[in-house]
């Protein structure tokens, strides 16, 4: 880029700076870096402008490097961090007007990341620059003191946990001691109500049920954790009497990215779908006023077609997420909304109602603000706009018509597997859901743990592997409780029967071993 180019490009900044304040966005001084194809592949691979090294960050690199040297494609034409200084870059490879749209792009990103409740919560916890800057230090004190091998083992066992979160966005971990206080405190209130103390109409329990009422209260006197925790890496780091203070330091490095990241995980969709709906509004108004040519917006076109482009065999959050807002804002500036129109049932009408209240801008920013990708979809993704935009699942198949090619054929377009089918994906983001149940499983420092089935059966790989780095944090035995997916077929009705057999899995740092369970057997 000429310096030329830069100092226009600086001018144009200025100019999407002050109409994304002119449409309400938030905005605060963003730091734009403009990189090579190498810096962005670092950026991508480490996450972070600054972070901690480990061989998988080089295994992400090279796959990067490969893709983007034998295809020029497989970089994002930007990467912004959510941090308190905002801080993007843009590749010095992109046409001039495609990095003026990154920046509008990135605007829209800045302000749903002040604006939105689950996103700027993880940002205001903690400063992840100043803390991976920091971590980079202490983690090669800590190659030179105990060896490199022993650190990467550390940080493998942290990336292999580090999804294991609270799926509710909500959630926030209270401390142990207080968190069984307050339990305690329940249970000796559902005692004396047992008992017949709280008043004279009381129905008194039986002698059993207060007996065990009073060895409860005695159990949880001293169980660990106190209820089921999904925050695995904290309860470890807190309770592993095998971990040094140096691993637990690795593993809190990994536990606070991990959640960080996984707030704005939680908000792709609507975040990428903001963006580029107000990047839409900003390039439409500087290509009113003037400041590109024929040419530019012929560049424009087709980047803005690429972003907004369909893919079958995937869901395309940048279109989806801007189809969304184009539908809640159309809506209600029409009054689509109220008991009114739940009421309505005449499809004529629903297709012209327009009370005129157009209140389509003021609903986008409270959505924006306050909902997760769950949350919109759970509200917003009705039968019409599933069908709307095609949101539907694919299959790829041969092409007859056409030998050697493929077509892609509906294989389910109905809303409500498809709204489930969603709702799913943005519970628990591909990981598995496990919480940690007893820390003194059988009175013996055991760890007892569950997970918590949600259609899928754990990989038997990955499940081995994951029980290991377990055992090599906690320092006894594991135990998992999970199940196993039976199918058969009924051979008078040749219906297909799915039968979830409950098993417990245990690693006691030799060897695996199964044991089938009638029923679950929690502690």
């Amino acid at each position: 880029m000429t310096d030329e180019e830069l100092e226009r490009l600086t001018t144009i900044e200025k100019r999407i700076g002050e109409l994304a304040e002119e449409f309400g966005l938030r905005t605060t001084e963003i730091d734009f870096e403009i990189v090579s194809p190498q810096k962005m592949m670092e950026a991508m691979a480490y996450m972070y402008p600054t972070n901690f090294s480990h061989w998988s960050r080089g295994r992400d690199f090279e796959r990067l490097k490969t893709i983007y040297d034998y295809t020029g494609s497989g970089l994002p034409y930007e990467v912004v961090w959510n941090f308190k200084s905002p801080r993007a870059f843009l590749m010095k490879t992109n046409p001039f007007i495609l990095n003026v749209v990154v920046m509008a792009h990135v605007y829209g990103h800045v302000d749903f990341n002040l604006r939105n409740t689950f996103v700027s919560r993880g940002r205001e916890l903690v400063d992840i620059a100043t803390e991976a800057r920091h971590a980079v230090k202490r983690f090669e004190e800590y190659e030179n003191k105990y060896g490199k091998e022993r650190v990467e083992k550390v940080i493998e066992a942290g990336l292999s946990m580090q999804w294991l979160q609270n799926p509710n966005p909500l959630a926030e971990e209270m401390d142990e001691d207080v968190l069984r206080e307050r339990l305690l405190e329940l249970a000796q209130a559902k005692l004396k109500k047992a008992r017949g103390k709280n008043s004279n109409f009381a129905k008194k329990a039986s002698d059993n049920e207060i007996s065990q009422l009073e060895i409860n209260i005695k159990k949880l006197k001293f169980k660990t954790p106190p209820e089921p925790t999904y925050d695995v890496l904290g309860y470890i780091i807190k309770h592993s009497r095998r971990l040094q203070d140096w691993q637990k330091d690795i593993l809190s490095v990994i536990r606070t990215q991990a959640n960080s990241l996984m707030k704005q995980a939680r908000t792709k969709l609507l975040n990428e779908g903001w963006a580029t709906y107000w990047h839409t509004h900003i390039m439409r108004k500087l290509f009113e006023e003037g400041w590109f040519d024929h040419e530019d917006h012929e560049v424009y076109t087709k980047f803005h077609s690429a972003v907004l482009a369909e893919n079958k065999m995937g869901f395309n959050w940048y279109r989806i997420g801007y189809g969304l807002y184009e539908y809640i804002k159309e809506r209600w500036d029409k009054g689509q909304f109220g008991p009114a129109w739940e009421k309505e049932t005449n499809s004529n009408k629903r297709a012209q109602w327009d009370t005129g209240a157009m209140l389509g801008a003021e609903k986008l920013f409270k959505v924006s603000e306050n909902l997760t990708d769950r949350m919109a979809i759970e509200e917003f993704f009705t039968d019409e706009f599933i069908h709307r935009e095609q949101l539907y699942v694919y299959a790829e198949v041969p092409n007859f018509m056409r030998p050697g090619e493929s077509r892609y054929v509906i294989v389910e377009d109905d809303p409500e597997v498809i709204r489930a089918l969603l709702v799913a994906q943005h519970t628990s983001y591909g990981a598995p859901m496990i919480s940690i149940w007893d820390g003194n499983y059988k009175n013996n420092g055991e760890l007892y743990i569950k997970h918590h089935f949600t259609g899928f059966e754990l990989d038997s790989i990955y499940e081995n592997g994951a029980l290991e780095y377990f055992y090599f944090v906690w320092g006894k035995p594991v135990y998992l409780e999970t199940v196993e997916i039976d199918v058969d077929q009924d051979m008078a009705t040749g219906e297909r029967i799915v039968e979830q057999i409950p098993i417990l899995h245990i690693y006691n740092g030799r060897k695996h071993s199964i044991q089938y369970l009638e029923n679950s057997k929690l502690p």
